[in-house]
């Protein structure tokens, strides 16, 4: 049996799919609420709701991020920024073959070269060290100043080549550094998550995606139920909302604020809040 076919468990209703960093890991400047991650575990050990992380995580920093911070134990992972998809229902991580294969369509090793060669003409980029680099994946360091122009320029640069990839641009706060990704144009985290709803039955209406950065904006301003953490950055706020306004999905954006219990919005504590928000049935859990 195909791994997307599999099913973590039979009474799955409701899917979550979280980014990590910034999300449900406290690592961003804002204060963290106490209690924020124990109200996510009870959420989420609810046998009623699937979870899928969605990172720009490894398989091994996933791993890392799971222990330190003690989240809950995932049904499937989706990583390196949408490139990869695993099952990981009674830790066993099994990879997709067939998200590998769609996505290789459009990065075949010419491809790839082609955009590594493009970016070098790009002022201000640096390559990531070669741990950071994958099949599917380039993967520079640019200046948070300078991020905008490069992600225009890139892709200015591959519209006239014709070269089928996207770019992904993003803020690492914990470093005030940006971050900028080239992958091939259908592996956005948008699409990997698609994918795990088709082949695991979950419908608009039962699934909620968070996040809080410029590489989740393709799925928090798309016709997905997403929740925008508080602590998100003003600018990332302020280009959700637009993005959402003019795809005609601002009913599908949700800004967590806080309130909810006497937490603050941020990081796990803005998961749950959006989470209630869609399916309000689910606060029965939590009291």
């Amino acid at each position: 049996m195909s791994q997307q076919n599999l099913k973590p468990h039979s009474q799955a209703r409701y899917l979550l799919c979280s980014d990590l960093d910034r999300t449900v890991i406290p690592n961003g400047p804002q204060a963290e609420s106490p209690g924020a991650r124990k109200a996510l575990r009870r959420l989420i050990e609810n046998r009623a709701i699937c979870v899928v992380y969605v990172t720009g995580r490894d398989q091994i920093l996933v791993k890392e991020a799971i222990h330190r911070f003690d989240l809950p134990w995932p049904d499937a992972v989706i990583g390196d920024v949408g490139t990869q998809i695993w099952s990981t229902f009674d830790q066993d991580w099994s990879r997709w073959s067939q998200w590998e294969d769609l996505i290789r369509m459009d990065f075949s090793q010419d491809t790839r070269a082609a955009a590594q060669r493009l970016a070098a003409r790009v002022a201000n980029l640096e390559m990531q060290s070669n741990d950071r680099q994958t099949e599917y994946k380039l993967s520079y360091f640019c200046p948070m100043s300078c991020l905008e122009r490069a992600k225009k320029e890139l892709e200015n640069l591959f519209s006239r080549q014709q070269l089928p990839v996207s770019v992904i641009a993003s803020l690492d706060e914990t470093s005030d550094q940006g971050l900028v990704d080239i992958l091939p144009d259908r592996a956005t985290k948008q699409g990997a998550i698609e994918m795990v709803m088709s082949a695991w039955g979950f419908n608009h209406w039962s699934t909620v995606c968070a996040g809080d950065s410029g590489n989740d904006l393709p799925f928090l301003t798309s016709a997905l139920q997403s929740v925008l953490v508080a602590n998100a950055t003003d600018a990332v706020r302020e280009q959700a909302l637009a993005m959402a306004q003019a795809r005609g999905q601002i009913d599908n954006l949700y800004l967590a604020r806080g309130g909810l219990y006497g937490m603050n919005g941020c990081y796990a504590a803005g998961v749950v809040e959006g989470f209630l928000h869609y399916i309000p049935q689910a606060q029965e859990w939590l009291d």
